[in-house]
């Protein structure tokens, strides 16, 4: 369900909130409510047709399941109602939500996961492969790790520590005027090839300065940092 940056359906939408994820709610009027992720503690709005309310209790219930992210596209079963569910989806909380589904291989490697998303179109506070923008492809993948990244790539660059020589499956390259002005970020497939959504999800060169881009001939983006998460 779209995130919205204000109580309006043609506001811009910021982010996207994925099936099991609990929120709090901040602030609720007749339609709307303003609502922060328990996952990575993101802030927007959403209406309240999207949602359902819980006790504290039931609330309790559910934190307190291993979590368990979808590490592709699956359909959860409710009698005669069949919903699919995107990759990084919290499928740990379907149970509680009356929904069933299959046991699948969880052993995928993480670059197939991550490839996965290939050709995906950008789209401005997406995750999903419907359309996705460079940190919310960044935090899906992460979270098939049961890792969870912070929403935005100026954030996600505050995560892991430092590597400036052979990187490799996973190491996340961060773009900007400056590393106080970080505007994108890409995850390296290995040592110089990186994963990233610019236009689509695409696979690109990483050199020492940055991404170059086959079909523009040029750099598009500037490379300040490159961190490991794990």
């Amino acid at each position: 369900m779209p995130l919205r940056l204000k109580d309006d359906a043609k506001s811009e939408m910021i982010s996207q909130l994925f099936f099991g994820e609990i929120l709090t709610i901040i602030n609720k009027s007749e339609k709307w409510s303003f609502v922060e992720s328990n996952l990575d503690k993101y802030r927007g709005w959403i209406r309240n047709l999207h949602f359902k309310s819980i006790t504290k209790h039931q609330n309790d219930k559910i934190e307190s399941y291993r979590k368990v992210f979808s590490f592709t596209e699956i359909k959860l079963a409710k009698k005669n109602d069949i919903i699919e569910v995107p990759t990084g989806s919290l499928i740990s909380s379907s149970g509680f939500l009356g929904y069933k589904y299959n046991v699948v291989n969880s052993n995928v490697k993480f670059k197939k996961i991550a490839k996965g998303f290939l050709n995906s179109p950008y789209l401005w506070g997406g995750k999903t492969k419907n359309g996705v923008d460079c940190s919310g492809l960044i935090q899906s993948i992460y979270k098939t790790k049961n890792i969870i990244l912070p929403r935005d790539a100026k954030d996600q660059m505050k995560v892991g520590y430092i590597v400036s020589k052979k990187f490799r499956l996973g190491d996340l390259a961060f773009f900007g005027e400056s590393k106080k002005k970080i505007t994108h970020v890409g995850m390296l497939l290995d040592n110089n090839k990186i994963l990233h959504s610019y236009g689509w999800v695409r696979i690109d060169k990483l050199k020492d300065d940055g991404i170059y881009n086959d079909e523009e001939k040029k750099i598009t983006h500037r490379l300040q940092i490159v961190k490991r998460i794990d």
